[in-house]
């Protein structure tokens, strides 16, 4: 049993280590670089231990020590890669920070009483951390001056995250397609019941500034 475990490590190791040589290789500014070099080298050390030394049993050891040192190595850079991605997504959680819209704080049941209440519709935004166009929107279209103050204006706004809190459900509930193909930014108008008036973001995918402008007008 032990010896199976032995070998079933290896062969992962050896794997990892295949995919390490293919990402180093195939890394472009480096590409035809290393694979000139690879060609000089290689020929000149087979010849080397084949005529001097017990070649088979040094090349499987050098083999061997080269495919462990790159399989750790791609399995630190993955871990460490994952480590950063994780800590962006984290420091994107809060991104209607980066807008000057003003954003409920309440819960949407709240929200839903507070627009019946004061006769607004509702700004809806469901993003998540790792969406690129979602923090795009939020840091460009969201702090422009004339698209704030009609949404500040006119509407109570929501912002959810769709990995997070209440965000899960209303990200259920409002985003029309199906794990795992949904669409963020998700931006719709509702009325006071929480119903969609007009899908933004199927009209115009992640809209700009000028389309942004544009389309509330109708509700300045």
């Amino acid at each position: 049993m032990k010896n199976y475990f032995n070998k079933l490590f290896y062969f992962i190791v050896f794997i990892l280590g295949l995919i390490g040589v293919y990402l180093i290789i195939s890394y472009k500014p480096f590409a035809d670089e290393t694979n000139f070099i690879v060609a000089i080298i290689i020929p000149f050390l087979v010849i080397i231990f084949y005529k001097y030394f017990n070649s088979i049993r040094i090349a499987f050891k050098v083999l061997k020590a080269m495919i462990v040192g790159l399989a750790l190595f791609y399995s630190f850079m993955m871990i460490f890669h994952r480590f950063i991605y994780f800590t962006e997504v984290q420091n994107n959680r809060k991104i209607h920070a980066q807008s000057a819209v003003n954003f409920e704080e309440d819960n949407f049941q709240v929200s839903l009483r507070k627009a019946k209440k004061e006769h607004k519709l509702i700004f809806l935004d469901i993003y998540t951390g790792w969406c690129g166009p979602c923090l795009h929107f939020s840091k460009t279209v969201l702090k422009d001056g004339e698209v704030s103050r009609v949404l500040n204006s006119k509407f109570i706004n929501l912002k959810y995250d769709a990995e997070v809190g209440e965000g899960i459900e209303i990200n259920k509930k409002y985003n029309k397609r199906a794990y795992p193909s949904y669409i963020y930014p998700t931006l719709l108008i509702l009325d006071s019941d929480g119903n969609i008036k007009e899908d933004i973001g199927e009209k115009y995918d992640t809209p700009d500034i000028k389309t942004m402008q544009d389309l509330l007008k109708k509700y300045n």
